[in-house]
């Protein structure tokens, strides 16, 4: 984790507290799963919380820095850089954006919610007779979560806007700029802002997933030790962490639309009721 020493907590404070930590959040929010997922949730009381970078759709994970490369060089010539320094500080950027990628990638573990209690696009992913919709009250979960000794969570809205988008990373890359500009301190300063900018990356998804209405907790390690495991899925092993959570932050389970009501919902009754 790149974010440490006095001007990390600087960026820290700067870019994620701001724009995520001190947002106003839902009451609610809602996790739709299949039948496994229920069970190992409400039975086990923990969530299996997947590695960021194996997230169903890979492109999501490059959208932000495509998005910045995109931007970085209008930025530069609205501060009436020279051409030169444009293509100097563009050809840095671009080449701290493949480092990030290829060696200096932080290990974030993404847990996913909906804000939509009744989401037609979710049930249509989960309801394939075993659909589950659990309910959460978002203060009490994120409550024990903080007690975490391994990991930091960092809750947020999922921003599809790219209006939004732009004016935020606007903000951190003229940041990145003033430090080309400083021409100093590049090994102490550019890890902690690239760091921001990944952490931009899990919040921001292209407009055409709006409909996920997504809200998500990301986690991040608080040291460099490797706790993860790996489960199979789709003929991949996908790496995990385990995090608790308090179960009385549930305050409701909706069976799915095509699920066999009268059985399930009886079911889930005696499962409740263990």
């Amino acid at each position: 984790m790149h974010l440490t020493g006095v001007y990390g907590f600087e960026i820290f404070v700067k870019y994620i507290m701001r724009d995520f930590l001190e947002k106003a959040r839902p009451k609610e929010v809602f996790h739709y799963t299949n039948i496994y997922g229920l069970d190992g949730i409400l039975r086990k009381g923990d969530f299996w919380v997947s590695d960021a970078d194996f997230l169903n759709d890979k492109n999501e994970i490059k959208y932000t820095f495509e998005l910045s490369k995109e931007i970085f060089p209008s930025i530069c010539k609205e501060r009436g850089l020279s051409d030169e320094k444009l293509r100097d500080y563009t050809e840095l950027f671009n080449a701290n954006i493949r480092s990030m990628f290829e060696t200096n990638k932080n290990n974030f573990y993404s847990l996913s919610f909906c804000i939509n209690p009744d989401s037609n696009l979710l049930w249509a992913n989960y309801s394939q007779n075993d659909g589950y919709c659990i309910a959460f009250d978002l203060y009490e979960f994120n409550k024990f979560l903080n007690r975490n000794e391994n990991f930091t969570p960092v809750p947020g809205y999922v921003i599809y806007d790219n209006l939004e988008q732009i004016n935020k990373l606007e903000k951190l890359l003229n940041d990145i700029i003033d430090i080309f500009e400083e021409g100093t301190h590049l090994d102490s300063k550019l890890p902690s802002v690239f760091t921001a900018l990944e952490f931009y990356s899990l919040f921001f998804k292209d407009k055409c997933f709006s409909q996920e209405e997504e809200y998500r907790i990301i986690f991040y390690p608080k040291g460099n030790k490797e706790i993860y495991k790996c489960r199979i899925s789709n003929g991949a092993f996908i790496p995990y962490v385990e995090t608790e959570f308090d179960t009385g932050s549930v305050i409701g389970v909706t069976i799915g639309p095509k699920n066999n009501m009268d059985i399930n919902s009886e079911g889930l009754y005696k499962l409740l009721a263990v």
